[in-house]
C-alpha cells in the first residue's frame, strides 16, 4: 500500500468514500480512490456479510514522470486498449489497408462478412454474423478493433486508429450510455447518494464523463485499475464539519 493512502471501511463504498471525504476535509474530486472491496450482503443478507473497503488520499496535482494516476476525473482520452478517436486525418490508402486487415481477421474467425469504409474513420462490417461479432456488451467488437489497430500501427512512426462497427451498434450504444448517464445523474441529485456504474472500457467511460460534464450538481470519476474501470457519479457536496 502506498504510504499516503489510508484505508476506509463501511457497509457500502459510498459510505466509505463519504468517511474519507470527511477525514481529509476534501471534496470528492480532490481525492484519489481505489476500491478494494465493494462488500456483499452474504447469504439471505444475514450470513457472511462483508464490508466495503477503499483506499483514499488527497489527489496529487502533479504526477511525476513515469507515474500512473489511480483514476481519471472528467473526460478521458481513449487508451491503447480502448476505442479509436473519432476524428483523425486518415488517408484512403490507410482505410483500405484497415479493411483488408479486418477482412482477414474475420476470415480466421469464420465470420463471412462484407467490410467497407464508412465515415469518420469507421470500418463497417456487414453480414449475418453481426450478433456474434458484437458479443456480450460489445466486447468481441472491441477486441476486433483493438487487434486491428495493433496490426495497423505495428512499426509505424505516426499511428492512426480506426473504429470497427457493425449494424450501427456504436451509435446505439453511445445513445444508450448518454441516456443512462443522464438518468443516473438525476438519481444522484434526487437522492444525494453516489452511484457506481458497471466496469467500462475507456471509450464508454469518456461518453459518461462528457454527458455529465456540464452538470453543476454532480462529479464523475473513474475508479479502479486496468483498462476496465467503474464510473462513480457523486453529488457535488461535502460536509466539512
Amino acid at each position: 500500500m502506498d504510504e499516503d493512502y489510508r484505508e476506509f471501511e463501511a457497509k457500502t463504498v459510498d459510505e466509505a468514500i463519504v468517511t474519507a471525504m470527511r477525514t481529509f476535509r476534501s471534496d470528492f474530486e480532490d481525492l484519489e480512490i481505489q476500491v478494494i472491496s465493494e462488500g456483499s450482503k452474504g447469504l439471505f443478507g444475514l450470513v457472511g456479510t462483508k464490508s466495503a473497503k477503499i483506499l483514499a488520499r488527497p489527489a496529487r496535482r502533479q504526477e511525476t514522470q513515469g507515474s500512473r494516476p489511480v483514476q481519471e476525473t472528467g473526460p478521458e482520452a481513449p487508451e491503447k486498449k480502448g476505442l479509436a478517436p473519432e476524428q483523425q486525418a486518415v488517408s484512403r490508402e490507410d482505410m483500405e489497408h484497415a479493411c483488408r486487415v479486418v477482412t482477414e481477421i474475420l476470415n480466421h474467425m469464420n465470420i463471412p462478412s462484407e467490410v467497407r469504409i464508412g465515415k469518420d474513420n469507421i470500418i463497417e462490417v456487414v453480414g449475418d454474423g453481426s450478433g456474434l461479432l458484437i458479443g456480450k456488451r460489445g466486447q468481441t467488437l472491441d477486441s476486433l478493433q483493438f487487434i486491428t489497430n495493433r496490426i495497423l500501427n505495428k512499426n509505424r512512426e505516426v499511428p492512426f486508429y480506426v473504429t470497427v462497427d457493425t449494424e450501427g451498434y456504436r451509435q446505439r450504444h453511445m445513445d444508450h450510455l448518454r441516456s443512462m448517464a443522464v438518468k443516473m445523474g438525476q438519481k444522484v441529485k434526487r437522492t444525494g447518494q453516489s452511484v457506481f456504474l458497471e466496469k467500462m472500457n475507456p471509450y464508454d467511460r469518456r461518453i459518461i464523463h462528457l454527458a455529465l460534464k456540464n452538470d453543476s450538481q454532480v462529479n464523475t470519476k473513474s475508479v479502479g485499475d486496468g483498462v476496465y474501470k467503474k464510473v462513480l457519479i457523486a453529488p457535488k457536496r461535502v460536509s466539512r464539519s
